[in-house]
């Protein structure tokens, strides 16, 4: 890119010293944009590239995963480049024996920049919210660290994904459906990588209330 940069110049310096020649007509002044404007993109290319490239100086040197590598080295890596909530993600019957669930289960896919599930290193952070309950709108509050990350994944078949159990907490929904967060942090870029979704759970049944018969 910085080869080109000079390259561009010199055509724009020709293409100039041409239109000089003679009375400048439509054609010269149009050339003259068009390389103002090509100029203008190299260089915002530019900008952009050594921004990139302070980004990932940063990120190795704050994470000290590898400290060792050139940004040049990490770039071509297959790193996280977002995550996805499953459809399967809803309420989990954690104990048959009682009605309605005892908790959510989160379903999260990880993918990399060319777009293929990913089975990377990272901790996750899942949070749930009641919005239809303007009383308790947090549910629950659970957090998976990266030492036990290969505790959930599950491949099978062709699904691969991180299930992440979380069973009710001090809180219980009165309503059927939980708005889920769910934050990433990859441990080899420490970039940090957020979704939500809406779920429905199975909410155990109301008490009934209880009447006495009144004595005449």
């Amino acid at each position: 890119m910085r080869a080109a940069l000079p390259m561009l110049l010199v055509a724009a310096v020709l293409a100039g010293g041409a239109a000089g020649c003679g009375h400048p007509n439509k054609a010269n002044i149009l050339l003259r944009k068009e390389n103002q404007q090509l100029l203008s993109k190299v260089a915002d290319s530019e900008r952009r590239h050594q921004a990139d490239e302070a980004t990932i100086r940063g990120l190795t040197d704050r994470t000290g995963t590898v400290p060792t590598l050139e940004p040049k080295r990490l770039e071509r890596l297959f790193t996280a480049n977002s995550i996805t909530i499953n459809r399967l993600t809803g309420g989990a019957d954690f104990d048959p024996d009682k009605p309605g669930d005892e908790g959510i289960k989160v379903y999260v896919n990880v993918w990399d920049q060319h777009g293929d599930w990913l089975k990377m290193a990272g901790s996750f952070v899942v949070e749930a919210f009641d919005l239809a309950d303007p009383q308790a709108t947090k549910v629950g509050h659970w957090e998976f660290p990266v030492e036990h990350a290969q505790d959930y994944w599950h491949s099978f078949l062709m699904r691969y994904e991180y299930v992440l159990p979380c069973p009710w907490q001090n809180v219980i929904p009165r309503h059927p459906d939980l708005t889920v967060h769910v934050t990433y942090t990859d441990e080899l870029t420490g970039r940090k990588f957020d979704q939500q979704s809406v779920v429905k759970v199975r909410l155990p049944p109301s008490p009934q209330p209880t009447t006495q018969a009144v004595l005449r």
